[in-house]
């Protein structure tokens, strides 16, 4: 575990935050968003998820909680949270260094008001600079299948980049492109404010062994490289992960038990990586930083 003094960089210490985003609902968002989470953590990273789907809250309900605070991402947008102490927003789950902000918008009012206050756009980002965040080294934020005001606050508060799920059939792929890259068109303005647009690291999940699956891959590589994508490729930035998600019963295990899948599958005796194996993956490609933590943490899963 490292100490204060060894994350902080003086006072400028800001954490990286890292939005998981499709505007395809059902690509595995909240999974993907929880079980990373759930691997940095036991690698010893302090990380924070921020749940929001503000519809259909999933990321914040996977891990038991050991302490939910009163207030949640409502408050957190609406101004309505004293900041001054964590406990009033920041609930915390049974893992060591995992905590949340839970979504807590059941009557869906905050993409009303997020759209049409001059701010709302900004809101998430300037509340990250909180003095109470800089306690993690990652925020990862959940978010909504949709093209909306929610989603592009959300991309607006990241550091440097973002994660953009997709599953390996064509039309999802279409659908990414389509939708998540209109999405980062329609925020393009903000670069001229300051505001550097996260570039899109995409992430297939629910990979399989098809001919279909392995050619819909190649297909979207392919677009990538072409810069087909966007007639502003050269602002908007993808470039596709190497790590695949496989379709795996452990997934649903592990929303079952409250568990990270990494803890519940080691090692496999499949042709696909193992749960283990596909998470210390994506975390070294996102992290390369703390590559080094992440290979302590393999070897005392090997250990056991």
């Amino acid at each position: 575990m490292h100490s204060k003094s060894e994350r902080y960089q003086g006072q400028g210490f800001k954490p990286k935050i890292l939005p998981v985003v499709s505007t395809k609902g059902g690509e595995g968002k909240s999974t993907q968003t929880a079980n990373l989470g759930g691997f940095l953590a036991d690698a010893g990273i302090k990380t924070l998820i921020i749940d929001g789907d503000h519809a259909q809250p999933t990321a914040s309900s996977i891990y038991p909680l050991e302490y939910e605070a009163p207030c949640g991402l409502y408050e957190l947008l609406m101004q309505t949270v004293d900041l001054s102490r964590a406990e009033n927003i920041i609930s915390r789950t049974a893992l060591d260094n995992l905590d949340v902000i839970v979504s807590n918008d059941p009557r869906n009012l905050l993409p009303t008001y997020m759209l049409n206050v001059a701010d709302g756009r900004v809101r998430l980002r300037n509340a990250l600079s909180n003095p109470v965040f800089s306690q993690y080294d990652v925020i990862l934020i959940d978010s909504q299948g949709s093209r909306s005001v929610m989603s592009e606050l959300i991309i607006l508060a990241a550091t440097g980049e973002m994660i953009g799920l997709v599953k390996p059939v064509l039309p999802d792929v279409r659908e990414f492109m389509r939708g998540t890259v209109a999405l980062m068109e329609e925020l393009l303005p903000y670069m001229a404010f300051g505001i550097n647009l996260p570039h899109i690291r995409m992430l297939v999940n629910c990979m399989d062994y098809t001919l279909l699956a392995k050619t819909t891959v190649e297909q979207a590589e392919g677009i990538i490289l072409s810069g087909d994508y966007s007639q502003h490729a050269n602002k908007i930035i993808i470039n596709m992960l190497q790590t695949r998600i496989y379709d795996l019963d452990v997934y649903k295990q592990g929303h079952a038990v409250g568990q990270p899948v990494h803890r519940l599958e080691k090692k496999t005796s499949r042709k696909s990586d193992s749960a283990f194996d596909s998470m210390y993956k994506l975390a070294c490609e996102l992290f390369p930083e703390w590559k080094q933590r992440f290979d302590v943490l393999a070897l005392e899963g090997d250990a056991k």
